[in-house]
C-alpha cells in the first residue's frame, strides 16, 4: 500500500514504499484528491484563504493553482464537465434514476450511462444537450439491439449518484425548483419505467388503459407518487411482485387506474411509451363516457 506525505510548499510527494519524491504533476490521482477536498471545504463555506491554506499545507499544491481551482478558472483533467441547471436535467435525472448508471474508468473518466430503446434514448441526448453544453448522441449495441448514451462528465456523475444515494437530497431538490421540472422529472422515470397497458376482457368492447410504473426502490416509485398527488391530483396505487428467482429483488409498481388520472397523466406529461396502437387505444377509451 503506498501512503503519500504532501510537503507544503513543492510540487511533489514522498512516496513511504519507494522512498522517492514523485511530482504532483506525475502523480495525478493526488491531484484529483486535493481537487475534491477543494469542493468539500467550499460546500461547508469555510473561507477561500483558509481552503487555499490547507489545500497548500496538506497537498504542496501551488497557491495560485488553488486559486484558480476554487474560482473554476481551472479544473484539473478528470474533474471536467459541468451541468446548467435548467427544467431538462430533471428529465434527465428520472430517466437515470430509472435506466441509467455510472461507471468510473481511472480516476479520469467518470461515466454516465443511459440504457434503452431508439425514440427514448434520442428524447434523452435531446434533454441533456442544453444541461451539458455538449451533444452526446444514442448509439446501438447491434448483438443486443440495445442503444445507450455515454458522458463522461463529472459533475453530472456526481449529482447522479448523490440523487441516487442520498434520498434527503433527492427529495430537498423538488423544494428548491419548479413545477416545470418536478413534471419533468416524472416524465423521465416513466420514459425509462413505467407503461401503457392495454388490458383487454371479453365483458369489454374497447380496452382500458393503464399505466403502470415498476421499480426496485421503493423510495424512487413513493417519490414519484408524491410528486403525481401534489402537482396533478393524480392517486396512484402500490403493489408488490415477489421474486420468482433467488436473489431478485422485489419489484413495486405504481399503478394508475382511473380514467380522469390517465387523462390529466397525458395531458401533462409526453411519453416515449405511448406507441401508435396503444395512443389509437386511448382515444378510444377516454371517448368513452364514464
Amino acid at each position: 500500500m503506498e501512503f503519500y506525505l504532501q510537503t507544503p510548499y513543492k510540487a511533489s510527494a514522498l512516496n513511504l514504499k519507494s522512498g522517492k519524491m514523485v511530482g504532483i504533476r506525475a502523480n495525478h490521482p493526488v491531484r484529483l484528491q486535493a481537487f475534491d477536498l477543494l469542493q468539500e471545504l467550499k460546500d461547508e463555506n469555510i473561507s477561500r484563504q483558509a481552503i487555499v491554506d490547507q489545500i497548500n499545507h496538506d497537498f504542496g499544491i501551488p497557491a495560485t493553482t488553488i486559486y484558480f481551482w476554487y474560482t473554476g478558472q481551472f479544473v484539473p483533467y478528470g474533474r471536467k464537465g459541468k451541468i446548467v441547471w435548467r427544467p431538462e436535467l430533471f428529465y434527465v435525472l428520472g430517466a437515470l434514476l430509472g435506466d441509467g448508471c455510472i461507471y468510473r474508468w481511472k480516476p479520469t473518466n467518470n461515466y454516465v450511462i443511459l440504457v434503452g430503446d431508439k425514440k427514448f434514448t434520442t428524447k434523452y441526448s435531446d434533454m441533456l444537450e442544453p444541461c451539458i453544453s455538449k451533444r452526446d448522441k444514442p448509439y446501438i449495441i447491434r448483438s443486443k439491439n440495445v442503444w445507450f448514451v455515454k458522458s463522461n462528465n463529472f459533475e453530472l456523475f456526481s449529482f447522479f449518484k448523490k440523487a441516487r444515494e442520498d434520498s434527503t437530497y433527492l427529495e430537498n431538490l423538488f423544494v428548491r425548483n419548479d413545477r416545470r421540472s418536478r413534471l419533468l422529472f416524472i416524465e423521465g422515470f416513466f420514459d425509462a419505467e413505467g407503461c401503457v397497458k392495454i388490458i383487454k376482457e371479453k365483458v369489454r368492447k374497447t380496452p382500458k388503459i393503464c399505466l403502470d410504473i415498476t421499480n426496485t426502490n421503493y423510495g424512487f416509485l413513493n417519490l414519484i407518487k408524491k410528486l403525481l398527488k401534489d402537482e396533478l391530483g393524480i392517486e396512484a396505487l402500490f403493489s408488490i411482485q415477489e421474486p420468482r428467482e433467488e436473489n431478485r429483488k422485489i419489484a413495486y409498481h405504481l399503478r394508475i387506474y382511473k380514467k380522469e388520472f390517465v387523462r390529466k397523466f397525458f395531458e401533462n406529461i409526453g411519453t416515449t411509451k405511448l406507441y401508435d396502437e396503444k395512443a389509437i387505444h386511448l382515444q378510444n377509451w377516454l371517448a368513452l363516457s364514464a
